[in-house]
């Protein structure tokens, strides 16, 4: 019994003195700094969208829905034949219309879509289509490969600006070097120019131009944000 006493009263004092000790150890010290840069380039719109519709309003919804389904099947079979040129069927409304309250005939109505890196074949189609369907949208963008092509290089360059900028706050405030915390990478396009679209709907037995249209540019852009640490001298 008194060989253990001493024992654990040692071992008290032990682990005692070692608790300041811990909590006094100084963690080294770092200057965290946030910064962005950013890599932009104008790029050539390549791809061609276009909606295009069938409207029919009357009495009988039976009759309207058979003329805009034969329109909408013939525009579909036009474009199937061109080669380069993608077609998708869109959104179909059949809708009553109302006259004091009550319904007076009906509304139906049926889009699709054409895509082509084409533009101008695809421009000859449109003016074609608009013998029986109207056009309701047209727009230039930058196809998904061509896009990827052009924020590989830019990405390759924000993180090279990314990288210089650290090396020179860096240098400015007298360090030695720096660490990145955490970096983070975005993109982003914004469409410079508009498209123009000269032709509209006509009658079925009129002659119909093909539409005028100029591709402009997009702004394809890489952000690259993040945070960097140096090292406070000691």
């Amino acid at each position: 019994m008194n060989y253990i006493r001493p024992l654990a009263i040692a071992l008290v004092v032990a682990f005692g003195t070692a608790k300041p000790a811990i909590a006094h150890e100084s963690p080294q010290s770092y200057d965290r700094i946030n910064f962005q840069v950013s890599a932009a380039e104008e790029v050539t719109n390549d791809t061609l969208e276009v909606i295009m519709y069938s409207e029919r309003s009357g009495q009988k919804p039976s009759t309207i829905a058979d003329e805009v389904n034969r329109n909408i099947s013939w525009a579909v079979g036009l474009a199937k034949k061109s080669d380069g040129i993608k077609v998708q069927t869109l959104h179909y409304r059949q809708d009553p219309l109302y006259s004091n309250q009550s319904i007076s005939g009906w509304r139906v109505r049926q889009s699709i879509r054409l895509e082509s890196t084409d533009a101008e074949s695809l421009s000859a189609l449109i003016g074609e289509m608009q013998g029986r369907l109207s056009v309701e949208s047209l727009r230039y963008t930058v196809s998904a490969t061509l896009r990827d092509k052009v924020e590989r290089g830019l990405i390759a360059e924000a993180l090279n600006r990314f990288k210089s900028r650290g090396e020179q706050i860096t240098t400015e405030l007298g360090r030695s070097g720096y660490r990145i915390v955490n970096i983070d990478v975005s993109t982003s396009g914004q469409s410079l120019a508009p498209v123009h679209l000269r032709a509209t709907a006509m009658m079925a037995d009129e002659a119909v131009a093909a539409p005028s249209i100029e591709p402009g540019v997009q702004s394809v852009s890489v952000q690259v944000s993040g945070t960097i640490e140096l090292k406070i001298p000691q």
